[in-house]
C-alpha cells in the first residue's frame, strides 16, 4: 500500500499515482479511470476502451486517408499468388 498527498496544480487538486502500480495495471498517460465514491473510499477503476473504425476516424475529414499515387499503384497491382 502506498500513502500519497494531494497537491495542488492551478486550480486543481491532483493526485499521483506510483508508477509500480499503473505498471501493474497497465495504464500509460491518456488510460481513463472510472471515480468512484464508496463507503466513503475513492475507487478508481481502469476502463477498457473499445475502438470502432467510426470511432478511429471521427474528426478527420477524406483527404487525411485519400489514396496518393503510390497507394494507388498498389490498388491496382495484380495478386501474383493466392491473395484472393
Amino acid at each position: 500500500m502506498s500513502t500519497i498527498a494531494i497537491r495542488k496544480s492551478g486550480s486543481a487538486k491532483i493526485i499521483s499515482i506510483p508508477k509500480p502500480i499503473t505498471d501493474m495495471l497497465g495504464l500509460d498517460i491518456g488510460s481513463k479511470l472510472e471515480l468512484t465514491v464508496k463507503d466513503q473510499k475513492i475507487v478508481l477503476t481502469p476502463v477498457e476502451e473499445t475502438y470502432t473504425l467510426e470511432s478511429l476516424l471521427e474528426g478527420t475529414s477524406r483527404k487525411d486517408y485519400a489514396l496518393d499515387a503510390e497507394g494507388q499503384e498498389w490498388m491496382d497491382t495484380k495478386p501474383v499468388g493466392k491473395e484472393i
